[in-house]
């Protein structure tokens, strides 16, 4: 008796797979349909996933950006056919009319999205009536018992019917904030000029708020790019890339530097690998990325090249100031770049020549403790605060920022060294790390990725946004995240 219940069970769950497996394979057969809404025509698809997540993509720019305002296992994807430009523009314009046509979007994106989940929903449960009873008519005939083709029936109506019953109960909260949080993605080239148009991505009008406007007007923006216009106020805040351990990679520069063009670059140590004085040749080639360059040393720097540095015009910041090319110090600790204020501290391990000579580049924990002390002295004694304190060593970066009190005025500490790319935040304090750069130096090309990070400060000093980049060089697949701080003002 136990063995025949056993049997059954295990032949009523085949019949459930074959149903869910007869829907999935249906809906992404049948479930994909072209839908016209305010700003053209998308194909547009809701599918089962693992993790729900809207994905809009611009095939004609090879680039998009994905969300996850939900836990629904579902995903909704949009894919451009055609686009508006003049609609898309006058979206992007300020004023009732404006506003009009973002709400005529949002209720064409609400109903493009409800088509497609009843779509999916009706053809799952016809790919999952098929499934059952194929299932069942295999079974019956195996075991010459027809009564499971209405077992298999009854599993195949059910199983998507439960399935879809999970989704919209899930669906009923949505976060809109994550619209804030999307992560873009492109390939090779197409991500400067992407990244280079995502500070606009999230604004619309006079505002920068968390809604579902906003959201939609960042999708009123991301059309008009892809059809080559520019049509929306560039923001008033200040950008700033922030790369570290180039590691003597020239090959990554002519790109970086296109991506950096008219912006202010943070450089936080470890532009040599091997301290040789050939590496000093980069320095002219790093003079020209940007419009300013500031740059501390790291562990594998020397001294000498960070006087080529400043002799090729970087902005090159130590503990007592700004490095002249002669080698010493201008005794300015906090200097101006452009609208913001900026504080280096010069690696501990800075060398004076090559590595050869076996010189250290870890400090051991006595050292590093001792490190840290020093480090957060020297900024509370510095003459006035700064926005940005410039220091390659993570483990500094990370004493300094437990050490800053909420109720000190923000700062961003930029550092590098570990070669893995994140953000972290106090309440009265940001830390970002953008990565290496350089992959690692040229003999780690594949081994590591190209990393950097890119900081929108509001006209307070705060910062505001952090975009982290992050390329794998060899086949020019690349991700960005956007991630929205605490605490940042909200207001344009």
């Amino acid at each position: 008796m136990q063995w025949r219940v056993v049997t059954a069970a295990v032949l009523a769950l085949a019949c459930v797979v074959s149903a869910l497996a007869g829907g999935y394979l249906a809906i992404r057969a049948f479930g994909t349909t072209v839908e016209p809404f305010t700003l053209g025509t998308a194909r547009v698809a809701a599918v089962p996933a693992l993790d729900g997540r809207v994905d809009v993509y611009v095939p004609i720019v090879d680039w998009g950006v994905r969300a996850t305002p939900y836990s629904a296992p579902v995903e909704i994807t949009l894919r451009f056919r055609s686009l508006d430009r003049e609609e898309g523009s006058a979206a992007l314009r300020s004023g009732p009319a404006a506003r009009a046509r973002l709400e005529s979007i949002r209720s064409d994106l609400a109903r493009v999205g409800r088509r497609a989940l009843r779509r999916s929903a009706l053809i799952g449960i016809a790919g999952g009536l098929v499934g059952g009873l194929l299932a069942g008519g295999v079974i019956g005939a195996v075991l010459h018992r027809r009564r499971w083709l209405v077992y298999g029936s009854l599993a195949g109506l059910l199983a998507p019917i439960a399935y879809a019953g999970v989704v919209a109960a899930t669906l009923r909260t949505i976060d809109y904030d994550a619209f804030e949080r999307p992560t873009f993605y492109a390939r090779g080239r197409e991500l400067p000029r992407l990244l280079d148009f995502s500070g606009q991505l999230l604004t619309a009008g006079e505002s920068y708020t968390r809604s579902y406007e906003q959201a939609l007007a960042g999708l009123a923006n991301l059309v008009v790019f892809a059809t080559g216009t520019r049509s929306v106020d560039e923001t008033a805040d200040t950008s700033v890339v922030l790369a570290s351990d180039l590691h003597s990679n020239a090959l990554v520069l002519p790109v970086l530097e296109e991506y950096t063009q008219e912006k202010t670059v943070f450089l936080a140590g470890d532009v040599a690998l091997l301290g040789v004085a050939v590496e000093r040749r980069l320095a002219p080639q790093i003079g020209r990325l940007g419009e300013d360059v500031v740059a501390v040393s790291g562990n594998h720097d020397s001294r000498p090249l960070m006087r080529e540095l400043a002799r090729a015009g970087v902005v090159v910041l130590t503990r007592e100031g700004r490095l002249r090319p002669n080698g010493s110090t201008d005794g300015t600790p906090v200097v101006e770049i452009g609208a913001l204020t900026v504080a280096g501290y010069d690696d501990p391990l800075e060398g004076r020549g090559a590595l050869a000579g076996g010189r250290p580049l870890e400090l051991t924990e006595e050292q590093l403790a001792e490190e840290e002390r020093h480090f957060v002295a020297w900024f509370e004694a510095l003459p006035r605060r700064p926005q940005i304190v410039l220091v390659h060593q993570h483990a500094l970066a990370h004493a300094l920022l437990r050490a800053v009190q909420p109720a000190d005025p923000p700062l961003a500490i930029f550092t590098g060294h570990d070669h893995k790319q994140h953000l972290e935040q106090s309440e009265a304090a940001v830390l970002v790390d953008g990565g290496t750069v350089g992959a690692g130096g040229p003999l780690a090309i594949g081994e590591q990725n190209v990393g950097l990070a890119e900081v929108r400060f509001a006209d307070d000093g705060a910062a505001r946004t952090v975009d982290l980049i992050d390329v794998e060089p060899l086949s020019g697949n690349a991700v960005a995240r956007r991630m929205a701080l605490t605490g940042a003002d909200s207001e344009e």
